[in-house]
């Protein structure tokens, strides 16, 4: 019996351990320039260690989400900014968007997750 419990334990720890994820997750609000709730923003996160970019629509509470990213304890490997809506190039059928306010860079650990808001710098 004791050694039933014993291996049940061992078990359960091996797979706590394997369970144990490196990657970590971002969540936060977009607000206006006068810190109202931005709904239907988008957000673009980027690794500045990796130069990859990522791109989430806020929700209709200005919430957004980014899961599943590689942990760095630096302090200054992700960036927030939140995007102007696409506008074509004149003389072209080209979309662009301007950055309209950035979030301070962050360090997001294995396991953890980590909030930040961006605001809109500018009217």
């Amino acid at each position: 019996m004791i050694r039933l419990i014993l291996a049940t334990l061992l078990v359960t720890l091996a797979l706590d351990a394997q369970a144990a994820p490196d990657t970590c997750h971002v969540t936060g609000t977009a607000y206006d320039y006068a810190g109202l709730p931005l709904p239907s923003a988008v957000i673009r996160l980027v690794d500045r260690q990796t130069r990859l970019t990522a791109y989430r629509e806020t929700d209709a509470s200005a919430a957004f989400a980014f899961a599943d990213l590689p942990a760095d304890s630096s302090g200054q490997r992700y960036q927030l900014d939140v995007l102007s809506p696409a506008t074509a190039v004149t003389g072209s059928h080209i979309l662009t968007r301007s950055v309209l306010g950035i979030a301070p860079a962050f360090a997001c650990a294995a396991g953890h997750g980590v909030h930040a808001d961006v605001r809109v710098a500018v009217r």
